[in-house]
């Protein structure tokens, strides 16, 4: 397909959290197996064309066109063409404090499915856009442009997570959707004080007991404590990080009156909110 190698690589660190390390593309002409050394840094392939063999941590998968491959630092791997049809593709390097979260985002290196090499693998059917933004990682390092070339990386980090996420939602029960469904709505209207589960159950349109059981199954915990929470851990933030009252903190977060709201934080966390709040005071 290329026809040729190309490779670039550079030590300029752009920031802290997540930066192209090294980028390139390669025609894979039909080679024996070897052993590849462990690398320091994140390493993400796509496949343009062909076929070949992916190892890591001693399992074993062949990939194909729109297929890709991921590989963390510091982890056994090997990879080559398959004899009837070598592959071409592209990769990128990145290094960064931020790469193993910013990779789970798009599904990849989960804790939970660290042991399957399908936490090591993706697929994306639209091999023109794929293609087009590793390409341009590539043109952009070649042209000394690293923050048009980040740029690019984001691009690609966009179209995993966003497949990721879609994906996410289709295979989620309708059970647990209705709990994802509560939680968001939890989360934008906790700070009015007439939202409740009364509300809640009615918004989403489910019986209240229905929602209980639901919670209890999915989340162990009720929905009137998770709202309850919910609005506690709002008002920590705020008394540690604001200087409003403790009254004012009580409204903003959805209680009606300071006095069950001190009570509430009380047996949460296990102190008065002054109290709380006086730890993060230099005395």
């Amino acid at each position: 397909m290329f026809n040729s190698v190309g490779t670039f690589s550079t030590n300029k660190t752009l920031n802290n959290e997540f930066f192209v390390y090294e980028c390139g593309y390669e025609d894979v002409k039909v080679r024996e197996p070897y052993q590849y050394e462990a690398i320091d840094y994140y390493l993400i392939h796509f496949i343009l064309k062909g076929k070949g063999h992916f190892y890591i941590n001693d399992e074993h998968i062949v990939l194909e066109e729109n297929q890709g491959f991921i590989i963390p630092p510091n982890t056994k791997n090997n990879y080559y063409p398959s004899t009837e049809d070598p592959w071409s593709y592209r990769w990128i390097g990145f290094k960064g404090s931020g790469c193993q979260n910013i990779f789970q985002e798009c599904g990849l290196l989960l804790p939970q499915a660290e042991d399957s090499i399908l936490n090591y693998i993706y697929q994306f059917a639209d091999e023109y856009q794929m293609e087009h933004h590793f390409k341009n990682v590539f043109d952009f390092s070649e042209e000394n442009k690293p923050y048009s070339a980040l740029g690019e990386a984001y691009q690609v980090i966009d179209l995993l997570s966003s497949q990721f996420n879609e994906e996410k939602n289709h295979s989620l029960s309708e059970a647990e959707k209705y709990v994802e469904q509560s939680i968001r709505l939890i989360h934008e209207e906790y700070s009015n004080a007439e939202f409740n589960i009364e509300h809640l159950s009615t918004a989403i349109k489910i019986e209240r007991t229905y929602l209980f059981r639901l919670f209890k199954k999915y989340k162990n915990i009720s929905p009137k404590t998770y709202l309850i929470q919910y609005r506690l851990n709002k008002s920590a933030e705020l008394l540690k990080k604001t200087s409003y009252s403790i009254e004012e903190i009580a409204y903003l977060v959805g209680f009606n009156y300071s006095t069950h709201f001190s009570r509430q934080f009380s047996l949460y966390k296990g102190m008065s909110p002054s109290k709380y709040r006086s730890q993060f005071y230099m005395k």
